[in-house]
Formats: C-alpha cells, sequence, structure tokens
C-alpha cells in the first residue's frame, strides 16, 4: 500500500512541502495552498488528471510515472519508475506524452522500466511542487516547473553510486513511443541533449520533440543503450522506429543534486535557451515561489467565501484543473513566429467549447483572444484549423463536426476583445465550404456508412455529426456576417436547419415521438430504438458518437424554438425533458449532455434547472470527477455550478441557478469586480426565489456576460422548496 497522504487542509498542503504556515490572513491569499492535485487522478470515471505541478497554461508537466494506472500516467497506489517531463490533462483514448522519463536510482544502471520500479513514501503533491522518496533506493526526489522548463533535487543517500537513467523513446505505462530517436552527453557540461520523433500518440500524426537536462556537477561516469546494446562511456547514439534508447549518468552525490530540464517542439537549441530563461540557476526555493505567485494570481480570478476548508480544497482544484491546457508554447518557435501567440494540446475542442472556453472568456477573455489568433496563425501554415491540434499537427478528431467554429463564434458572441474577425472568419467559412462532408454539402446530411475525414472513421456518425455540422454552420454565419460577407452568413444561418434533415417525427420512445435518427444516403431514416448507442465504453450503435437519440436530440442549442416545436411544444417539452432526466436516458456528465438540464429554464421552469443543477453537482465528489476531466470541460463545469452560472451556448448570457456558497466574487481582467452574493443560503437551499442585479429586478433567468464582465453585483435569495421565480 502506498504511504502517499491525501492533503486535509490547506495548512497541511503547505507544511509538506517545507513552506512555513503562515498567518491566517495571508493564508486567504495563499490560495495555491489550497490545491491538492491527487483529486481526479484515477481512470476515465474519476478524472485522469496529472498529479505533478505545473504552471498555467505551462508547456511542461513533469509528473511521477506508474506502469499502471491512467492515461496520465499515475497510479496512486503503484511503484514509481521515475518522472517524465510532458502530459495531457483529463484525456480518455490513446496516451500521449509520458515523453522523457528522468529516474534517479544507485548502483549501476537499470533500463528496463520494469526492472528499476520502486515503491514511494512520503508523497507531497501540491500546486507549486512534488516530492516523494523513493524506497527501493533512499533517494528524495522533488520538482518544481517554469513555464518551459523544471528543476529538479535529488538528495541520494551516503556510500552508494548515484544513478541517473533517461529513457528517450518511452510514452505513457512504458510503451515504446518511437519513430527514431538520438542523444548526445556533454560530460564536461553536464548536459544531455535528446531528441525522439515520437508516434503512436492520440493524435496519429507523428511530432519531433527536443530535451535538455543540466546538472549542477559534472558527472563521473555515463553511457548509453541503443536497442539491447549497453555502451559505457558512449557520449552518444542514434535509433531507428521502434527501438529503445538511453541515456545514463552517475556523479559525486555527497550534496543534494540540482538538475533542470527544457522540452522543445522546436529544436534542442530552443529548448537550452529556454532553460537558461526560464530558469538560469539552480534555486529550487525561488522558482517554487514563483509558481506560487502565478498560481495565486489565476485562483485569485474567482473567489468563494462562507464555506468550509473541504469545500474551498475542491473548488480551486478544480479552478486549477481548467487553466492548465490548453497550453501556451508561443515562446517555443522560431523567432520569426514569437509575435504570433502559439497554444496547443486542444484535446478536444469537442469537450472544451462546452464550458472551458466559456469560462475563459469571463475570467481570461485575453488568453481567448490569444487562444483565436493562434487558431488562425495554424489555419495560414497548413492550410486547416481542426478539432484537435496536439504536439504542434493538426487532428481532424470526427467526434462531432468542426467545432473550432464554435470556439470562434462563442468568442465573437461573448464580445471577446483584440480579435481580429475576419481572419476568424476565414478559418469558420473554409471549414463551412470545404471541411463539411461533401453529403451534408449537397444533401444537408452525413449519412450512415459516410466516411468522415479522420484516419480511422471510427467516430464521426449520422445522428451526431448532422447536428454538430448544423451547429457549426450557426457559429460561421455569425462570423461571416461580423466579416461582412453577408450572402455566406445568410446561406449558412438557413443551412443550420440541416439538423432537420435527421429528425424523424415518427420515431418513438417511451410514449414520445420525434428524435434526432441516423439516416441513409438514399434517405431511409435508420431503423433503431432511440435507446440504443452508448453504454458505459461501449460502441454498439453506429448512428452516435458517445451518446444516443435521446441525448442528441436536445443539441440543437442555436434553435430553441425549433426544438421545443418539434417535441410537441413547451409543456410537452417540459414533461420528456422530465422523463429524460428521471429515467437516466440523458448522460448529463459528458459533453453532448452538458447544457440538457438547463433547457428548463428555456421554457419557463428555472426550478427544474436549479434541481437537476444540484444534482449534477453532486456527482463531483471531495476526490474525483464523474468521467474524464478532459482538458479543463469538466473542471469548469464545476467552477460554472459552484457559482450559479452556466453558460447559454450561441448566446451572451448565463443561465442562473442557486450557488453552492454565500458569496462568490470574480475579479476581471480589467481590475472591475462581479460579486454573486446569495441571501439565506444553506445547503440544500437549491431553488432561486428572487434575483437582483445592481439592484434591479431581473425579468429573465439569465444574466448577459456584458452585465458580467461591466462589474456589479448579483443577489439571489434561495429556498429549500421549490418557488415560482421566472415559472411560466
Amino acid at each position: 500500500m502506498s504511504t502517499s497522504r491525501r492533503f486535509a487542509t490547506a495548512a497541511t498542503i503547505v507544511a509538506t512541502l517545507g513552506v512555513p504556515v503562515i498567518a491566517q490572513a495571508q493564508q486567504a491569499r495563499e490560495l495555491y495552498r489550497y490545491v491538492d492535485p491527487r483529486v481526479g487522478t484515477g481512470n476515465d470515471d474519476q478524472g485522469d488528471t496529472v498529479p505533478g505541478p505545473t504552471r498555467p497554461a505551462g508547456s511542461i508537466h513533469p509528473s511521477p510515472e506508474t506502469l499502471i494506472g491512467s492515461n496520465a500516467g499515475y497510479d496512486k497506489d503503484a511503484p514509481l519508475s521515475g518522472f517524465a517531463q510532458l502530459h495531457t490533462q483529463g484525456s480518455g483514448g490513446r496516451t500521449t506524452y509520458g515523453t522523457f522519463l528522468v529516474s534517479p536510482q544507485t548502483g549501476e544502471p537499470q533500463f528496463d522500466e520494469a526492472q528499476h520500479l520502486s515503491p514511494k513514501a512520503d508523497e507531497r503533491l501540491a500546486a507549486d511542487a512534488y516530492a516523494v522518496t523513493l524506497s527501493r533506493y533512499g533517494i528524495r526526489a522533488e520538482v518544481t516547473p517554469a513555464e518551459n522548463a523544471a528543476l529538479y533535487r535529488f538528495a541520494y543517500p551516503a556510500g552508494t553510486p548515484a544513478t541517473m537513467v533517461f529513457d528517450i523513446t518511452r510514452k505513457i505505462r512504458g510503451e515504446l513511443g518511437s519513430a527514431g530517436a538520438e542523444v548526445t552527453i556533454d560530460p564536461a557540461r553536464a548536459r544531455i541533449v535528446a531528441r525522439v520523433r515520437a508516434k503512436d500518440y492520440w493524435n496519429p500524426a507523428q511530432s519531433d520533440i527536443w530535451f535538455v537536462a543540466q546538472l549542477d556537477r559534472k558527472p563521473t561516469r555515463w553511457g548509453v543503450r541503443a536497442g539491447d546494446q549497453v555502451q559505457s562511456g558512449s557520449t552518444g547514439a542514434s535509433v531507428p522506429a521502434d527501438t529503445r534508447l538511453n541515456a545514463w549518468w552517475q556523479f559525486d552525490a555527497g550534496t543534494p543534486v540540482m538538475m533542470k530540464v527544457a522540452v522543445s517542439f522546436t529544436s534542442a537549441e530552443r529548448a537550452a535557451q529556454l532553460l537558461d530563461q526560464d530558469i538560469p540557476g539552480y534555486d529550487f526555493d525561488g522558482v517554487r515561489i514563483a509558481t506560487q505567485a502565478a498560481w495565486n494570481r489565476e485562483l485569485g480570478r474567482v473567489t468563494i467565501d462562507g464555506v468550509g476548508e473541504a469545500d474551498k480544497r475542491r473548488f480551486y482544484t478544480a479552478l486549477y484543473h481548467s487553466v492548465i491546457q490548453p497550453r501556451d508554447r508561443t515562446r517555443d518557435q522560431p523567432a520569426a513566429d514569437r509575435a504570433t501567440p502559439h497554444w496547443d494540446d486542444y484535446y478536444t475542442l469537442w469537450d472544451t467549447y462546452h464550458t472551458g472556453f466559456p469560462l475563459m472568456s469571463l475570467l481570461r477573455p485575453g488568453v481567448y483572444a490569444s487562444n483565436i489568433a493562434s487558431i488562425g496563425a495554424t489555419f495560414r501554415k497548413y492550410g486547416a484549423a481542426h478539432t484537435a491540434f496536439i504536439a504542434g499537427r493538426n487532428y481532424q478528431v470526427g467526434q462531432g463536426g468542426d467545432e473550432i467554429d464554435n470556439v470562434l463564434g462563442e468568442g465573437l458572441i461573448r464580445g471577446v476583445p483584440g480579435v481580429d474577425w475576419k481572419q476568424a472568419a476565414e478559418v469558420a467559412l473554409h471549414n463551412a465550404w470545404q471541411e463539411r462532408r461533401p453529403r451534408y454539402q449537397v444533401d444537408g446530411y452525413f449519412a450512415v456508412g459516410d466516411r468522415s475525414p479522420e484516419p480511422d472513421n471510427q467516430r464521426a456518425r449520422s445522428g451526431s455529426s448532422t447536428p454538430a455540422y448544423a451547429l457549426n454552420d450557426f457559429y460561421a454565419a455569425k462570423l461571416a456576417g461580423a466579416a461582412g460577407r453577408t450572402d455566406d452568413a445568410a446561406a449558412l444561418l438557413k443551412r443550420s436547419g440541416s439538423w432537420r434533415n435527421v429528425w424523424n417525427p415518427d420515431a418513438a420512445s417511451d410514449g414520445y415521438k420525434g428524435f434526432i435518427i441516423p439516416r441513409y444516403a438514399d434517405g431511409r431514416f435508420q431503423d433503431l430504438d432511440p435507446k440504443t448507442g452508448w453504454d458505459g465504453k461501449k460502441y454498439e450503435n453506429v448512428g452516435f458518437y458517445e451518446g444516443t437519440a435521446w441525448v442528441y436530440s436536445y443539441t440543437m442549442l442555436h434553435d430553441l424554438p425549433g426544438m421545443v416545436t418539434a417535441m410537441g411544444g413547451r409543456d410537452r417539452f417540459v414533461e420528456r425533458l422530465r422523463h429524460a432526466l428521471d429515467a437516466n436516458l440523458i448522460d448529463i456528465t459528458n459533453e453532448p449532455s452538458f447544457a440538457t438540464p438547463w433547457l428548463f429554464s428555456d421554457v419557463g421552469r428555472p426550478d427544474l434547472a436549479s434541481y437537476w443543477a444540484n444534482r449534477i453537482f453532486r456527482r463531483f465528489t471531495p476526490d474525483a470527477y464523474p468521467g474524464d476531466e478532459d482538458n479543463g470541460a469538466m473542471s469548469s463545469h464545476y467552477v460554472f455550478n459552484r457559482i450559479g452560472l452556466f453558460p447559454k451556448l450561441t448566446t451572451d448570457l448565463f443561465y442562473l441557478h442557486a450557488p453552492h456558497q454565500p458569496l462568490a466574487t470574480l475579479t476581471l481582467e480589467e481590475g472591475r469586480t462581479f460579486t454573486i452574493r446569495t441571501r439565506n443560503w444553506k445547503p440544500g437551499r437549491i431553488y432561486i426565489a428572487s434575483a437582483r442585479l445592481n439592484g434591479v429586478a431581473l425579468t429573465t433567468p439569465f444574466v448577459k456576460q456584458g452585465d458580467i464582465m461591466a462589474g456589479g453585483a448579483l443577489e439571489l435569495t434561495v429556498s429549500a422548496t421549490p418557488t415560482k421565480w421566472m415559472r411560466r
């Protein structure tokens, strides 16, 4: 059994990494102390989050590695094999990264991961650093990150050779993920430089990644292993695809050994430059304090008051998770490109447009604008900007449609400043007229059996991709209008009604008629039960991706009047949605259904929206997410739910529901504040009885983004029983 510890309070988190506990008044500002990176580190039913520390949107993300466990490369009860430098946050599917493993050892070097596993003791996790004792070797290992580099500190036991082994070609769970690699050791400079052409990541495109490691002392012995050949004294080697490559060195370890590392997707030279810029010396505490400051600034964008330490721990951990990806690699570019933002590891926008980017539009609109500029640069460089962009490479995933349009369009609708909307429209219009599938362009739907642009054609489905394309068209129409492309805007707005081409008014289930149903190329609807499809992790239905007809029949967020009418009108819509949720026909913790419970507010039943918002909130346990964290999608969902807002996509509005604390304060980018104060608050009082914005009673169950960004105060009064507020 692992001897790792969970942090029970904020003060405990401080003490575990050796930072003195400070006065209570100061602790209130030291928000990084509330972050518990262990939350969500289970498998994809719990989060798949990364336990190691990083900076907000940091490029490097050092973290401990095990040979079993989640897609983040970690199992809390398994022995450790070392520390890798790159990870993806909260992602299911095929693994990515786990790149450049560093394994501190004693004695002769052990290269195979299974042969140098170590039980762990006294494991300490926090936002600013990670520390653990490798019991097998008696080594104390610590790491703290900068933006593109990380600093390690290793305390070796006296009397044994201090060894460090590097695995250049591995990926998560110790798998081989290399299409070729090389390494060079410079003993005189105490430096190792390596490159791997990474392959078999979730994005099938191969990527070159470089690594530079610098010791604070010269090694006394060194060598490489290429394939099965160990070459003591060698200072370099290269290997072809599917061949292991390691390097190692030994040194005098009478004092703690410091090693700093940097990773680059550009070149070895750039990795070395980033190493010198981010961590010029070996001041471990200095780097850690800078990381603390970065997280205090980021977490200070939203504060909650009036609840206990456990609630704050869970909230600030979710807020922490929400800003880890996408990753800012602007400085990791050729010199000529560094004036243009470069954001990476969209994994994927199909997830994050629902909640991650709307939260960004509130708290970090400048970062949102930077992401849009990066998307435009990707489009100009590659001729396309796809739903996923991982390790600097496009990937058209096919989960839904062209969700890049949704991110761009939401930014426009929500008023993200400082964006060249003509350039953004070029991306969306290219997708609309070039990337949508041929049958959709002609007949207005994606048919059963049609091929998607993704390499393995495993995700695109008639019943899920058609309404997704229709939503994409709505956003593209808005962008076209902003760019003065009125003909395009009109044509795309009309085509955004294409969801009707897969709406079968005769399909029936549980006494309700009318569903999104997959359609064949000859026009016939697929003969299936609307409940058939997604079932846990089983993909049994060719018609939908991670869903059913019940799920996808509520996804036309750009045409709510049309959807309500197609289901029989407002009263029938309410009755049907209540049945769908009560009967567990809607997966409320998966992205296609994120907004579905809040649709009650659109038809005059915000009391039911509040009821289901609370039901969803309870699915987030103290230690886990109710599914993959999905690069900030699930954590942003939690943040919104906690503070009483939820994004009403395709509009500049947020739904209102009862918050989960008496006071939340948003500190906006220009220094203004917006407070959400809840009168009569107690746990279990989940229904809104009244709402006032800046002292004026609201007339709808929504609040405008512009009203929030202007600063001010929202005052809600809540009740333990359903109220008549905004009911009709």
